[in-house]
């Protein structure tokens, strides 16, 4: 996910990693979605270094913006470690996994408090081994002004003619829409992924987009525009837009449409060609992000949902509650996105287009 920068993270001191007191002097290449590893760069390099370890993290420029860039660096060599989205791993024939290597999870301290339904979850899984780490995850969930507004009971909120010009949905990952455009029509989730596998009603679903895109007020890039939020009642957001908004002092809250909500994972993965002090630093730096006091932070930062769900000790029962920390029932197999198939995509971008009349 694509997220703007925040907070940056001081004197975060964590314990329970066993890794090697020699002292190393290496540079981890990091590929990341912005703000994931970056706000921790100079926490990570303190602890490394009470290690016994020398670690330099350097935040490789562009961000990830696609699939296609995370490949192309890694077969490049270029980057040592990246963030995927969890749908990434298997697309166009397990192409990703080709560049990375299998995670060894004995290696990996904190790695037993991660959600069960994550660690026994299929999206990575190959040959019988497991290739990445999960990070932080949320929803294309449904946020509500409850400044202005109740919360709303369903999807169909969106589509109604007094919420007109009202809210704002993503305008760059358009199949999330299209996502919320099938909830709403009734089509399981499990069917959105491949148009020829189900009973695809195009004209039904191109008429119903094309009414979402009319009745929007506009259309956000990566999180939702803080600024525009004082003046709406809803909008679509991956949960950091909440989180930002309630910041800047405004009162937004998720709602829980009945019809479900579509889910996303973004995840730890080592490049293939990482060995020796390299590899040795990858680990410390992904059991770093997934211990306790990092995946505290990152819930405070981003509002998003943590995979530690350990984490509960260190917080207000209320914020357990309501970010739904160690809840094993947010990250369900039938919600989770999964790879679409060429000619679905293909067809997902010329129904956006035609409802964005482009």
């Amino acid at each position: 996910m694509k997220i703007g920068k925040y907070l940056r993270v001081n004197n975060l001191f964590l314990t329970g990693i066993l890794m090697s007191t020699n002292t190393l002097a290496v540079t981890l290449n990091i590929l990341e979605w912005e703000g994931y590893i970056s706000p921790f760069k100079e926490d990570f390099e303190v602890y490394a270094k009470s290690k016994g370890m020398e670690v330099e993290l350097n935040i490789m420029d562009p961000y990830i913006t696609d699939p296609e860039l995370i490949f192309n660096k890694l077969r490049a060599r270029a980057a040592d470690v990246t963030t995927p989205t969890h749908n990434y791993y298997k697309m166009n024939k397990n192409r990703l996994l080709q560049v990375l290597q299998p995670i060894d999870f004995s290696r990996l301290s904190h790695y037993p408090k991660v959600l069960n339904s994550l660690r026994n979850s299929q999206y990575d899984e190959f040959k019988g081994k497991k290739y990445s780490v999960p990070l932080l995850g949320g929803s294309y969930g449904l946020a509500y002004n409850a400044a202005k507004r109740d919360e709303p009971k369903s999807w169909e909120e969106l589509w109604q003619p007094e919420n007109k010009a009202k809210f704002a949905i993503t305008g760059d990952q358009f199949e999330a829409n299209i996502y919320t455009t099938l909830l709403v029509l009734g089509y399981p989730p499990e069917s959105f992924y491949d148009i020829d596998a189900t009973e695809f009603d195009k004209p039904k679903v191109q008429a119903k987009l094309t009414s979402l895109v009319q009745n929007a007020d506009s259309f956000w890039n990566g999180m939702a525009d803080v600024e525009r939020m004082k003046d709406l009642e809803l909008a679509t957001t991956y949960w950091f837009g909440v989180a930002a908004a309630n910041k800047s002092g405004q009162n937004w809250k998720l709602a829980t449409p009945k019809e479900g909500q579509t889910v996303w994972l973004d995840t730890l993965a080592i490049g293939r060609h990482v060995k020796g002090e390299k590899l040795d630093a990858a680990y410390l730096l992904i059991d770093f992000m997934i211990s306790e006091p990092v995946q505290k932070r990152i819930l405070e930062m981003y509002g998003s949902i943590i995979v530690n769900g350990a984490t509960a000790k260190l917080l207000d029962p209320q914020l357990v509650k309501d970010a739904r920390v160690g809840d094993e029932t947010f990250f369900s197999e039938q919600y989770l996105w999964r790879p679409l198939s060429s000619r679905t995509r293909n067809t997902y971008k010329q129904m956006w287009n035609k409802a964005m009349d482009k």
